[in-house]
Order: C-alpha cells, then structure tokens, then sequence
C-alpha cells in the first residue's frame, strides 16, 4: 500500500510544505528491520515479495491500488483539516490519467502525502501507516506490489516538512532475475511532473506506474476504451470511485490520451454504478410492495396497479443487518448469524426485466468485445469499495433469473484476503444465500411489474396448458370458422402497404400476416393469437394447395418445398403448432433464459431480425441458401435454429428481414448468408 494511505500523524493545526529536496538513491527493502545483508536473507526476502505478487492477478488491480491510496490519502487530510479548523477551505481531488499513448497511469491526490521518513520506508512489505478504522486496507503490501509488480514506478510527494520525486526502474526484472543480484534503488527524479496539473496541489501524491510485456495488464490499449468518460465509468465499477456509500465531498477527474487526442470526463461525487439511476422506469421494491398491499385492501385483485408501479425497466432496494431475519428462514438467519452480527452487512441490489440491460450497457462501453465490465451476479465490497469477481446467484430453479439480477454486498470490520483473492467461504456462503432469498421472494414477487421482454405478458397464474389451448382452438376452428373468399379480393397490387421497415415486435407481427395474405409465405393458417398464454399464437401448416404454389423453383418461388419433400406431404394438414413472433431472436433466448418458454414446444420463431445471442449456444442453418432447400419442411421458412453439436432441430425460424432481402436481390443474400451462417 501507498503511505499516504497508511500515514497516522499527530494532531496539527499547522502544516508546512518544504521546498523539493534531493536525496541520495536507497533501496527500500534496507528498512525491513535493518535486514542481515546475506544472500539467505536477500532471496526470503524476495520469496515474500513475489508471494504479495502472486495474489495481484487481475488485469484492474494496479487501478484499485492507485485509487483506493489516493481516496485515503484525501480523507486522511480532511479529518485532519477539520480537527484543525481549516477543512472550509479543504477541497478534496483526485486525478487519474490513463495515457495509452505512453501505457502508463497516473493517480493525483492533494491529501495528506508523505513524511520523507515515510517516503524512504513505503515500499517495503508489510509497512503500514494507515488508520486501520478509516482506510480501505491495512495490509502493507500495495505499495510493495507497484514497486516490483513493474518496471516503472514515479512517485511525487508533498507531505509535512518534505517534497520528494523519486522513481525505480526494473522491479518486476529484478524480482524474476538471479537470486544475488542487486534490488533496484529508489533514485531522485527531477524531470516534470507527468500530471502538470499536480503543481497546483499545496500537498498530495502523484504516482504513475508504467507498463510492459513483463507486466498484468501488459498495454492498456488491450481494453479499447479510448476516451475518459468509458474510464470513469469503468473505475466507477471496479476501483474505490465505485464508493458503496455516495459520498459528494470528492471531486473526480479522468483523463485519456489516446492517439494523442486527449479527453476528460469529471465527476462531483464517488459512487457505484447502477443501471437502475439511468432509467427512467424504475421502483424500490417495498415502494412497489406497499402500493400492491394498499391497492388490494382498497379494491381487491382485479384493479392493475398505477403506472409508476407497472411495466418496469428495474427493481431495487437496499436492506440492512436487521432485514436479514424477515428475507432469510429462520434456519437460514441462525446458520449466518454470526457474520450478519460481526460484519454487519449491508445488500443493495437491481433486479431487470431482461438480460439485454447488461448486454446493451457493456456494448455501449465500446470496450474489447468479450469484456464485460459490469455483469449480472454478487459483487462482493469491503472497505467501502467492490473487491473481488462477481459470483452468480446460485438459483437452483428459474434459473434464468440470475442473469437478470445484480447484487452489491458489503461487509464492514473485513478485509479480503492479500491482494484482491476474495473472501472468505463464511461470508461468500451468506452472501449467495440472501441473493437467493430475495431474487426468489420479494423480486419473484413483484414480476408482474416488470416489463415484458419484446412485449410478451405471460400471467402464470392464470395459464392454460399447451395441450388445452390446442384443443380449445381446435374446437373453436370447427365451430366458428371465418370464410371469406372472393374473385374480387386479395388480387395482387404487386406490392405491400407497409412502407416502413419494422422497429418493434408489433410491426414485425403486422409485416408478417400481410406477407401472409399476400401469398408470399403460402400455407399457414393462423388459429389463434392469445397474449394471456405463455406463447403467441397456433398455426396449421396446410398441404392442400396447388402444387405449383408449394413446390421451390429458385426463380418463381424461392420460399417453397423441395420437390421430393412435398411428395410426402402434399394433400395434408398438422396439427396445431405453436409460433412464437419476436422482434429479434435475442428476445426469444432471453425468454429462454429466464425459463418464461420452453424451447421444446416452440414450433416456429417469426422475427424481424435474427440478432446476435444465438452464436452463443446453437448453430443456424440457412434454408435461404438453394443448396440447403432441401430442408425446409413448409413454404416460407428461411432458417432452422439447431443444436450446434448434435446439428438437432430446435425450432424453424423466419427472418423477415432476410426473406426480404432474398426476394430483392438473392444473388447479394446468397453471399450474406454464407458469410453469416457457413
């Protein structure tokens, strides 16, 4: 850890800022209780340092470290402002400045800096100067992991009667080289500051680390995040800027040179990012909770909800140590009640009505394709901060909703393990039990609030089985049959009344009875649209026709059935099918996801685009291709959505979109398909 983490002065109401000083080069590890200067001591001495390494792995660590000394360092000097009567004209600022161009980072605070005895002793290990009741960690080691974590490590410091610029060269080198050699020297740095706005700071830090092949993460640039504000929200979500606890008295910078443009994104206040502070659709759950109870006392079940309470983006809440007892059974709550007592737990969390949220936020970001900063699951903190990976909520049921749920889970009076490992299994097994609790009681809940993906309303309770829909509407069919056939309708305008491409499932549905009717797609008899059930609607496939509308001819019917397929089914009609319409395919596997459908009764998928989600889990056929015509089982289908390993049927797809770009121009959708499919 920095030492303007770790300072603990004496009460002062004055403070006094020397001129830079210069001072003759010393190796750090000299301080470590006047070490025995033999090769035995030398190489213990790096086995423990290379043990602190071994626990710094992931790819934000040197961010966390940078910050987290930094915000301590701010709030050391504003309670000692405030002890002295000065902390009105105290304004506390931290600047962080990631330059890809020169791969190295920079973190600037005007807290309290370092003495220059501090300054001498800061990078050994297990040298600690912090307030254990007030800083983010206590350990004794970040420092230590800079210094020889790296290659490059400058540090400018304005403490109490000192001004001090020094840098080590090759410390990750030395630590992997020979046994006897020479550690590097901490040596007096005169050259400019890399943050020429730290002159300005009466009192602070400037430290900036530099990175190599030798060095995790090895290029910044890795990342693709080009400009601050993707920084500022990446370190909202990863470092101490992410504060559990909002606090409003800090004032944060990033800055990102890139290509030698250089950006900047500020903010007035320190806190964790939620998705639910950027939609405009969101409730607390007890807000939403009470309104149901009042409004069912007042009125009984029928009466919907206000507005405010419906067609929700999120859910949220926060609940304390003494919420524990009513979200956890009784068993639960005794088994954790040690921990909820000694760490006092606080749980934050932001239930939403799709997996797309995280999916679009992460895309937004513009950051390297498979990275995925913020992701559904248990992010543990300490110390006021995120620490650690995120942990999937272990549903054991619906287990979709997992991916639709992100939870922030606090401890106070710990500190995880050396590094950023994690935590320990008595806190992690509390943590996965109360997210279970509450996805599975007030957020299952409150579902009905939620906004429906792609606008299905599925009411489980009021359901019926897919087998008595079918034999409902099989029953209507015979009963009530609508007949209408003329020679003076439905003749052809030769082109459709819909004059715009579709933005939303409800244009997709339209375009697609029109394709209908128009006997572009020919065959399909549409029984029923329920949007009470569980899926969209029934559909026959009809044999019966001409042969001459069925059969594929790669001219005149490019949509139809392979001859020798139509031999056996010409002149029949199925059974009831069920048919599901989306805008995108996406919106089919989320549903999947959160087990709202099940992929075995779905028959056929009619969407306007088919997305990107399905190369995640299936393989996809194109039937559009005319080599592949031979799978096709009924007029119209474009794809067939299949097992990617068995190459098993799941369900027939058609993509509206892509139908219509092969009735357009088939030789350029022969080409796309191939591309995107083969």
């Amino acid at each position: 850890m920095h030492a303007h983490r770790r300072n603990h002065y004496p009460t002062v109401v004055t403070y006094t800022v020397a001129a830079s000083q210069s001072f003759a080069a010393f190796d750090p590890l000299e301080v470590k209780g006047k070490l025995e200067n033999s090769l035995a001591a030398r190489r213990a001495l790096r086995r423990e340092i290379e043990n602190i390494l071994s626990s710094y792995v992931g790819w934000y660590d040197p961010f966390c470290e940078l910050v987290q000394n930094g915000l301590d360092a701010l709030e050391k000097r504003a309670r000692d402002e405030e002890l002295a009567g000065t902390s009105g004209s105290y304004s506390q600022q931290l600047r962080v400045i990631v330059d890809l161009d020169e791969n190295q980072l920079t973190v600037s605070d005007n807290g309290c800096g370092m003495t220059y005895d501090e300054f001498q002793r800061f990078l050994a290990p297990n040298f600690s100067f912090k307030e254990e009741a007030t800083s983010r960690g206590h350990k004794g080691v970040g420092a230590t992991y800079l210094a020889y974590g790296f290659n490059y490590l400058r540090v400018h410091t304005r403490g109490l009667g000192n001004e001090s610029c020094g840098r080590i060269l090759g410390g990750r080198a030395w630590l992997r080289g020979p046994g006897d050699s020479d550690a590097p020297l901490v040596e007096p740095d005169p050259n400019p500051d890399i943050d020429d706005k730290f002159e300005e700071m009466d009192r602070g830090t400037s430290v900036t680390v530099r990175f190599d092949g030798q060095t995790q993460p090895r290029k910044l640039s890795w990342l693709s995040a080009r400009n601050a504000e993707t920084w500022l929200t990446i370190l909202r979500v990863k470092t101490g800027i992410g504060s559990v606890e909002p606090a409003s008295d800090k004032k944060v910078e990033v800055v990102c040179i890139a290509g030698g443009e250089i950006s900047t994104s500020t903010t007035d206040s320190i806190s964790y990012l939620w998705l639910h502070e950027e939609k405009s659709k969101s409730a607390r759950i007890r807000d939403v909770e009470q309104k149901a109870s009042e409004f069912f006392e007042k009125y009984g079940p029928s009466k919907p909800l206000p507005n405010a309470y419906r067609q929700l983006d999120f859910i949220y809440d926060e609940y304390g140590p003494i919420d524990c007892k009513s979200i956890l059974t009784p068993e639960v709550f005794t088994e954790h009640q040690e921990i909820i007592e000694t760490h006092e737990p606080s749980i934050r969390v932001e239930y939403g009505y799709t997996t797309k949220l995280w999916k679009v936020f992460n895309e937004k970001l513009g950051v390297r394709g498979n990275m995925q900063v913020l992701r559904a699951g248990i992010q543990l903190a300490a110390n006021g901060m995120p620490q650690g990976d995120v942990i999937q909520v272990p549903l054991t049921r619906y287990t979709g909703r997992q991916n639709q749920v992100h939870l922030l889970i606090h401890f106070q009076n710990y500190t995880p393990d050396l590094g950023r490992k994690g935590f320990a299994k008595p806190l992690v097994d509390f943590a996965t039990d109360v997210a279970v609790a509450i996805v599975q009681g007030p957020i299952t809940r409150l579902r009905s609030s939620m906004k429906r993906d792609s606008g299905i309303a599925p009411d489980l309770d009021r359901e019926l089985k897919l087998d008595d829909w079918k034999e409902e509407m099989i029953r209507h069919e015979a009963a009530s049959p609508l007949l209408l056939s003329s020679n003076h309708f439905f003749a052809p305008t030769k082109r459709i009344s819909i004059t715009s491409t579709p933005t939303r499932e409800q244009d997709a549905i339209a375009l697609f009875h029109e394709i209908i009717s128009g006997g572009v797609v020919r065959g399909l008899s549409i029984m029923s649209t329920n949007e009470r059930f569980k899926y969209d609607s029934l559909f026959r496939i009809n044999f019966q026709h001409d042969r001459e509308l069925l059969e594929f001819d790669e001219e005149s019917n490019p949509l139809g059935i392979d001859a020798q397929v139509l031999d056996g089914l010409h002149g029949k009609i199925t059974q009831p099918k069920v048919l599901e319409y989306k805008y995108s395919v996406d919106g089919l596997i989320n549903d999947l996801d959160a087990q709202e459908k099940n992929l075995k009764d779905i028959d056929l998928c009619v969407a306007w685009k088919m997305g990107e989600q399905w190369r995640e889990r299936f393989a996809v056929t194109s039937l559009l291709l005319p080599e592949n015509v031979s799978q096709r089982e009924y007029h119209g289908v474009t794809h067939v959505l299949q097992d990617p390993d068995s190459g098993a049927r799941h369900c027939d797809l058609i993509i509206l979109e892509e139908l219509v770009s092969l009735l357009m121009d088939a030789p350029g959708t022969h080409e796309v398909q191939r591309a995107n499919y083969e």
